[in-house]
């Protein structure tokens, strides 16, 4: 009988020290644009200059956060490539009905789309992401018009 207990207490120590080992899951597609929404317009903006070069890389993946920061950098505070908010696809922001929805997930690559109104006008601005090392990132964003972040700064 003490046997099984000894058995039964290995058992758990070893299923439990294996869990800590483990890496945490990575948020979702879908979390991860959500997440960026949230911290755009705070304190802690990922999308601001100078913060941009550390912060960029929890959500972008190293090519295009390297278009970004390079943009803003090279732009010395003054209005660079980016002469809109990359998130809304606008310049003045009046934003009502925002949601982030899913639109398609493949093991290595994903979509996810941000719907809401602007001054109005019905507006979606669609995610492409990329599994990578480090979990999903955002590898570049497509508007309406046919226009994309990394097409914006080449």
């Amino acid at each position: 009988m003490n046997r099984i207990r000894i058995a039964g207490v290995l058992l758990v120590c070893f299923v439990v020290s294996g869990r800590s080992e483990q890496k945490p899951a990575s948020p979702s597609p879908t979390a991860l644009v959500t997440s960026l929404y949230r911290a755009h317009g705070s304190k802690s903006d990922p999308l601001l200059y100078p913060q941009s070069k550390k912060l960029l890389g929890t959500y972008f993946d190293k090519s295009l956060a390297a278009k970004v920061v390079g943009d803003q950098a090279k732009s010395q505070g003054e209005v660079g490539k980016l002469d809109f908010d990359p998130l809304y696809d606008a310049q003045d922001l009046e934003i009502k009905g925002f949601s982030v929805a899913p639109v398609s997930q493949q093991k290595e690559s994903a979509e996810v789309a941000a719907l809401f109104k602007n001054m109005g006008t019905s507006h979606k601005v669609l995610f492409s992401l990329a599994n990578t090392e480090h979990g999903w990132r955002i590898s570049d964003i497509k508007y309406s018009d046919g226009r994309t972040l990394k097409g914006i700064l080449k």
